[in-house]
């Protein structure tokens, strides 16, 4: 199993990475909502807490320069923080490491999530391979060198992830030990992708589908959420040893739970998504769950949140 039933949660209280400022509350919303008490009711062994930043990082209206990133600084400085934090946690962690659960905040502190697990896998006695499931409606593969690159540093969150030409030269921090990408064709899958976004450019399709890359469309997701889930894990069965679960909100169609940062029209019901990472937070090689762009400034009452918080619970509390 790639983590024990522990709970390790990480708060990354950060929305300086877009234009639309609200995310950064998200981690305090999840903790006013009992995600901690909930936790230790549904009696897992252990449940901590760490905070990744001494304060949040909120977005500023900044220019930014060709080939670069507005809030270029800070979002780094986001990143570095993160990597810092999981790899304290596993280092933390005396015998099999705690399952890694990451509230954001931004999508695009995924690549030193991912660094931080490659480390971790790499340094064991037998060096394990890291996974993604990138449940996510947008491809985020905007190059900075973009020519209509807007500088919004999410939206180049898997460029860096896969190190695209054109992607920020400090964001090659965020590696394997090898200095290696954290991502390729053979250990990431795109889950739930909105293949009729005008953001997911033919040029991006046109990459992925050249490099061999899974992906698996919203609309498949919709009709069919835990056959899609379990095709996606049979598809990394062989290929890595620990697998990183990537929620962006953004997943789910806004007509009836518009919790994301930006709406994303994906036809993929609150439900039929929670169906379908129900099954991949069952398989034993997940080791973690980041769950990204959640706005508590959409959710009056954090019902939505709640609601949320309470799925996340149950399937934390399933696994074996």
């Amino acid at each position: 199993m790639a983590a024990s039933r522990s709970v390790s949660i990480t708060y990354v209280p950060a929305d300086c990475g877009s234009i639309i400022p609200g995310k950064s509350k998200a981690p305090q919303a999840f903790r006013d909502v009992g995600i901690v008490s909930k936790l230790r009711d549904a009696a897992l062994p252990s449940v901590s807490e760490h905070h990744a930043l001494k304060a949040p990082a909120t977005f500023s209206a900044t220019t930014f320069s060709a080939g670069g990133a507005r809030n270029e600084d800070i979002n780094i400085s986001v990143c570095e923080d993160v990597e810092r934090t999981i790899s304290n946690n596993f280092k933390s962690s005396s015998k099999q490491p705690e399952f890694q659960l990451v509230l954001g905040g931004e999508c695009c502190m995924l690549p030193a999530i991912l660094s931080a697990f490659w480390k971790h896998a790499d340094s064991q006695s037998q060096p394990k391979r890291v996974g993604l499931i990138y449940i996510d409606a947008d491809t985020d593969l905007t190059s900075p060198t973009d020519p209509s690159s807007t500088g919004t540093f999410a939206g180049m969150n898997m460029a860096h992830l896969v190190r695209l030409s054109g992607a920020l030269p400090r964001m090659g921090q965020f590696s394997r030990s090898s200095g290696e990408p954290v991502c390729d064709a053979s250990n990431t899958v795109f889950f739930g992708t909105n293949m009729s976004l005008p953001g997911n450019k033919p040029e991006h399709f046109k990459y992925l589908f050249d490099n061999n890359f899974k992906v698996v469309s919203s609309a498949s997701v919709a009709k069919d959420p835990e056959q899609r889930a379990r095709e996606t894990l049979e598809f990394l069965q062989d290929k890595v040893d620990i697998i990183m679960v990537h929620l962006d909100v953004d997943s789910i169609d806004p007509g009836t739970f518009p919790l994301a940062n930006v709406p994303n029209f994906t036809g993929v019901e609150f439900e039929n998504m929670m169906r379908a990472l129900k099954v991949l937070l069952g398989s034993e090689k997940v080791g973690g769950l980041t769950v990204a762009e959640v706005n508590p400034d959409h959710d009056p009452g954090l019902k939505m949140t709640e609601r949320l918080t309470s799925h996340i619970v149950e399937m934390l509390a399933a696994r074996k």
